[in-house]
């Protein structure tokens, strides 16, 4: 009886721990960023230049941008704005510069 209690425990632990264990925090994103990454990663290396591939990535994914951005100041989104596309030129050109040695 005892081993069947100790049985039960130990199955209802791996049950709810395992997926904790197996989660990659990584696929943990939002939607923003799944659109931006998902149009803007693909040309890391590209021979377009960063800032059109940032500004196209920014048209295409407007709406999940501007619904992310809604809760804050104007002052504040336009701040957070330009911190995310700066975000992304930054690593645009660091890819450029990288395949360019």
């Amino acid at each position: 009886m005892r081993f069947i209690a100790r049985g039960a425990l130990l199955f209802s632990l791996l049950v709810n721990v395992m997926p904790a264990t197996l989660a990659n925090p990584l696929t943990h994103v939002n939607p923003m960023t799944d659109c931006l990454n998902g149009h803007i990663l693909p040309q890391m290396g590209s021979n377009e230049a960063p800032e059109a591939i940032v500004n196209h990535a920014f048209l295409l994914c407007k709406p999940f941008v501007d619904s992310w951005l809604a809760s804050y100041p104007d002052a504040r989104r336009q701040q957070l704005d330009q911190a995310l596309r700066q975000f992304y030129l930054d690593r645009l050109n660091a890819a450029l510069n990288r395949s360019v040695r």
